[in-house]
């Protein structure tokens, strides 16, 4: 906690620097932007949450994405891509990456010929090393993004705030405003993607009636309830139909989940999948439970969805949705319910805490996760398919 909070502090400092220093008004004519090369340099979860976007500009622009290993098998389904990161760094790692990034202030860009218009970075400075070789290499004519705080007269227009950090808006949201008034456009963006033309079904999974899936994955790095937990609130459960548990790769958890669960009719997805193969398996699910990752951010699309949070701000990472959502407490816990546009039903659950995000750094008590009851869960999601069954 006292790490993260130091971090804070001194993110709030660099993003007052960046205030100061940030062009506010786009240095380059709307009109000769072309070809955009979108800087996505991260993990799955935050390319899933802008597809929309990139696919909207996709449709204006010839659009290429810079991507990492971590995401590109998903974006090149949509978008063409170059994968510039095989690993995106963990938050020790970029803490010391833009400290060492203050010695290239003053670095000068290659005279070659810009390959692209324009740079628009939905990073920031936590991918910052990939923005400056981009721009040593001249690879852009121009450059976008938000608040970079002492990197920031590198940039050609600037956001004010920081992607994520601070926000407290929808990611697809802040990362549209940064688009529009990089590019000089108006962007409409849905909140559901259709990726039924992709999916298939595993050749092992043959499930016949209602079922729902349980994703018993995130409570090492403090984003939902533990394996007992889980086990607890599946225990609970009134439903009648199968429940089909998955993990994250590697299945580390099942073993465990197996001790403590006393459900009848559960099914255990114990290989590895393809994201195409969860995909078809969470969209003829009744339900899809799960704590907030990015294969959450991907399988809660095409299903009514029950997603915990714990160190990652809620704001942020929901499910996007053009309706609001409607909050309410319940027994120490928050519980946030919105429909989309679709007719997906999304239902949060956090603990209110003043300390997220906390950057998966966690806590000796980690109370934001270890106090969510696990019946009172259980009253609530068996609330939730209650009206999904009976709809």
């Amino acid at each position: 906690m006292f790490l993260s909070f130091i971090f804070k502090i001194c993110a709030t400092i660099n993003l007052w620097i960046g205030l100061l220093l940030r062009r506010r008004k786009p240095a380059y004519n709307f009109k000769d932007i072309r070809s955009i090369l979108i800087k996505r340099t991260d993990r799955l979860g935050d390319a899933v949450v802008t597809l929309p976007l990139v696919t909207e500009l996709g449709k204006r622009f010839e659009v290429t994405v810079l991507s990492s290993s971590n995401n590109d098998y998903f974006l090149k389904e949509f978008v063409r891509t170059r994968i510039v990161s095989t690993q995106p760094l963990g938050f020790i790692d970029g803490i010391k990456m833009i400290a060492k990034s203050i010695m290239r202030l003053g670095e000068k860009s290659d005279a070659a010929q810009p390959a692209f218009d324009l740079c628009l970075d939905l990073n920031g400075v936590r991918e910052l090393d990939i923005f400056l070789n981009i721009r040593s290499a001249h690879l852009c004519r121009y450059h976008s993004g938000f608040n970079l705080g002492l990197w920031n007269g590198l940039l050609d227009y600037s956001e004010k705030n920081y992607p994520v950090l601070f926000t407290h808006r929808p990611l697809l949201e802040t990362c549209r405003t940064l688009a529009q008034n990089a590019l000089g456009v108006t962007l409409e963006l849905p909140d559901h993607v259709d990726f039924s033309p992709r999916m298939h079904k595993p050749s092992d999974f043959n499930v016949t009636g209602d079922f729902v899936l349980v994703n018993i994955a995130g409570a090492e790095k403090f984003r939902g309830p533990s394996v007992y937990d889980y086990a607890a609130i599946v225990n609970e459960l009134n439903f009648d139909g199968s429940v089909v548990i998955m993990d994250e790769l590697g299945t580390p958890h099942i073993e465990e989940f197996k001790k403590f669960s006393r459900k009848e009719k559960i099914i255990y997805l114990e290989r590895d999948h393809t994201i195409w193969e969860l995909l078809y398996v969470s969209s003829r699910s009744r339900l899809y439970i799960g704590s907030d990752s990015g294969i959450t951010n991907l399988l809660q699309i095409p299903a009514h969805a029950f997603i915990f949070y714990g160190t990652g701000d809620h704001e942020v990472w929901r499910p996007y949705s053009k309706n609001p959502y409607a909050g309410r407490r319940s027994k120490g816990m928050m519980v946030e319910e919105s429909v989309n546009s679709c007719g997906f039903k999304k239902k949060i659950v956090y603990i209110p805490k003043g300390c997220r995000p906390c950057f998966d750094l966690g806590c000796p008590g980690y109370s934001c996760v270890r106090h969510m009851e696990p019946h009172v869960i259980a009253e609530e999601i068996n609330g939730m398919l209650h009206g999904i069954i009976n709809k």
